[in-house]
């Protein structure tokens, strides 16, 4: 996947709009960027790509959450505006998702526009900012096979006309792939990257911690991939730690500022009117005493009934609008460990971790065996993992998508998006 136009017909079509891009994240953090008296066109466009990826990979990922938290019963989504949140997503009376509907198209279409800026990122030729920038895309691909699964997703996107749709797995291997020449890359990027990150990366803003990252990600697609070996390698490579907290990793980041963006969930969970209910089923299944329930959710003083949904609890994952939200953290890593243990029938260590995390949430330990093993690791990360993305994910990946509620007569679990109208 590599774009075939000049550097100079690319810096003169797409830098412009990415110097807008990037202004979205000075809000966020100091940058320090190049002198503008006087700095190198190298310098000046792997700076501004790069601050531009990491401001446009934050766009629709708000709709992302939604869709994916809807459709795995993790949440309601009450939009008395746009009632597709609790129609569509939720199969209401068989409806299936609409192809040329924005819940599939706009995470889609952002997704794809990250993947062609980092493509141009590619062109530049540093080592370090390959690495960065394979591993980005690989991840952009990723987001977009979660939506789409075994409809697929385009993986050549160089040029004018995209090519072909490919299956799920050969998208994984692809992703798979990708990561791996990203690690490679970083590995020859020296001591230090060539430019700046922002404070979402904080820990990760050298190659060498930069790879940890990298490797964390390749983890993830290891699993889906039902690859564990490769992701019990993997995680040795990540920044996978028992000993610091299940909160350190890599996160978006948000501002006020002009034209900048806020975390995609957070609501005053007692305001009089709120949109992110929690789906009750994540009350009731709880095992009582688990700390991640009442870190997570606010009982309001009121049910909450629409579209013959009723929930009286908030969610409260962010504590701001511009806290900083996760893309992957060593909670997730440790219960990644654990998954991929269960997969090679190893429940003493997988045992070991669920404990871990167990223990973290205040609850005791619990023995693992061939019929139990799966089922709890995959509890573990519905409270750990709350609205960050993998309920529907994960209960897909292992077909246990007839598990997951009913709300009302006729509702249907989607298995999956379609592919987009416009990308056919």
């Amino acid at each position: 996947m590599r774009i075939k136009n000049s550097k100079n017909k690319i810096l003169a079509a797409f830098l412009p709009l990415l110097v807008v891009a990037a202004s979205l994240l000075t809000s966020c953090g100091e940058m320090d960027f190049v002198d503008p008296n006087g700095p190198s066109l190298e310098q000046t466009t792997v700076q501004t790509l790069v601050t531009g990826i990491e401001a446009s990979m934050r766009t629709e990922y708000a709709i992302y959450i939604r869709d994916v938290s809807v459709i795995g019963r993790e949440a309601y989504y009450f939009e008395p505006a746009d009632p597709r949140y609790t129609g569509t997503l939720m199969g209401k009376d068989g409806t299936q998702i609409d192809p040329s509907g924005f819940l599939v198209n706009r995470p889609w279409s952002a997704r794809y526009r990250v993947i062609r800026n980092c493509n141009f990122l590619i062109q530049q030729g540093n080592a370090g900012a390959k690495g960065f920038a394979k591993t980005i895309e690989a991840y952009q691909f990723l987001l977009n096979l979660n939506l789409t699964w075994e409809n697929g997703i385009k993986i050549d996107v160089a040029g004018d006309k995209p090519g072909p749709f490919v299956s799920k797995d050969k998208a994984l291997t692809y992703i798979a792939s990708l990561l791996d020449e990203a690690k490679q890359d970083l590995e020859k990027a020296g001591s230090k990257f060539s430019f700046e990150l922002s404070s979402g990366f904080a820990g990760f803003n050298t190659p060498a911690d930069f790879i940890k990252f990298n490797r964390a990600l390749r983890a993830r697609v290891a699993i889906y991939q039902k690859d564990y070996n490769t992701a019990i390698t993997a995680l040795g490579e990540s920044f996978l730690d028992t000993t610091a907290p299940l909160t350190k990793g890599v996160y978006f980041v948000y501002g006020t500022g002009v034209g900048d963006q806020l975390n995609p969930v957070y609501e005053v969970p007692n305001a009089s009117s709120i949109k992110f209910m929690v789906h009750p089923s994540f009350i009731s299944d709880a095992d009582s005493g688990d700390a991640r329930v009442a870190a997570k959710t606010f009982k309001r003083s009121e049910p909450t009934t629409f579209d013959g949904l009723t929930s009286q609890y908030a969610q409260t994952v962010s504590a701001s609008s511009t806290e900083p939200f996760p893309i992957i953290r060593n909670e997730e890593l440790i219960l990644l460990r654990a998954e991929a243990n269960v997969g090679l029938g190893n429940y003493s260590a997988a045992e070991k971790d669920v404990n871990f995390i167990r223990n973290a949430a205040g609850l005791g330990n619990v023995s693992l065996n061939a019929n139990n093993a799966l089922d709890e690791v995959l509890k573990q990360k519905r409270y750990s993992l709350f609205l960050e993305g993998y309920r529907w994910i994960d209960m897909r990946l292992y077909n246990k998508l007839d598990e997951l509620p009913i709300d009302r007569p006729g509702d249907v679990v989607h298995k999956q998006m379609p592919k987009p109208t416009d990308e056919l």
